[in-house]
């Protein structure tokens, strides 16, 4: 696995970890102050896209290309839900989250890693010795 790749999956596995610690203080949030339940739930959808960028790190060994070009899409999607969480309650969480995707996207991107992810074609196995003759 080239280097680009492991830095890329190890910062998606740290994005996803502090996402799921998101959701501890979430929880506990909620349990603490239950008179704020619905408000607290519309931001659910928002924590989704980190969590799947890291269940798709964890499927990166099978090296296939549409798990490639599916985190690059949910990694671009995260900044741009943030954007629009800014423009809902006027946060600025895109302002951390837009340069961390675009590192991890420009990591993705780089020759290495778009080598890693391309099918590799099999080559016609040769036998070392010539099948027997057939009986008749």
């Amino acid at each position: 696995m080239p280097l680009s790749v492991r830095v890329a999956r190890n910062l998606i596995w740290f994005q996803a970890t502090l996402t799921l610690l998101g959701i501890v203080l979430l929880i506990v949030g909620l349990v603490l102050d239950p008179n704020d339940v619905l408000e607290e739930l519309l931001y659910a959808p928002f924590y989704l896209p980190p969590l799947a960028t890291g269940w798709l790190a964890n499927q990166w060994r099978t090296r296939r290309p549409r798990v490639h070009h599916a985190t690059i899409a949910v990694q671009l999607a995260i900044p741009l839900l943030d954007f629009f969480h800014f423009l809902i309650e006027d946060t600025l969480s895109w302002v951390l989250t837009a340069p961390w995707s675009a590192l991890i996207v420009a990591l993705l991107l780089l020759p290495p890693a778009r080598t890693w992810f391309a099918p590799t074609l099999q080559t016609p196995c040769t036998p070392s010795q010539p099948a027997p003759p057939a009986t008749t």
